[in-house]
């Protein structure tokens, strides 16, 4: 792979990550899905882009190892937002029982209990 594929890879993968973070929506299940796509593309990409590196067609340099850095500090943050994603939706089912939820006027989920001041309403 040419040094300049390789790097475009990663360039890809950043452009990726900061895009799906930018639409990501925890209450819009659609916009979580489609930030979804948006990781697994990037993924593709540092692979391609590790895969460079171990063979060697990819010569390491300051700028390089600094770009992998920031691209490092954009997967964990990611990887956060997925995590309190999953929390909020796990800790949601298990408040509702499992059903989808439904809201009403003031702003509650129907059936929740009035004696529990919900953690989801913010």
């Amino acid at each position: 792979m040419q040094p300049d594929s390789a790097t475009s890879h990663l360039q890809r993968a950043r452009t990726g990550i900061r895009q799906a973070l930018e639409e990501w929506n925890a209450a819009d299940l659609q916009k979580v899905d489609g930030s979804r796509e948006l990781l697994s593309m990037a993924i593709v990409d540092l692979r391609a882009f590790e895969s460079a590196v171990r063979s060697g067609d990819v010569t390491p340099s300051a700028e390089l190892q600094a770009t992998v850095l920031q691209v490092k500090d954009e997967v964990v943050k990611a990887t956060r937002v997925v995590d309190a994603c999953v929390a909020f939706h796990r800790g949601l089912a298990a408040r509702i029982g499992g059903a989808a939820p439904g809201y009403n006027a003031e702003g509650r989920m129907t059936d929740e209990c009035s004696g529990l001041e919900p953690e989801v309403h913010a």
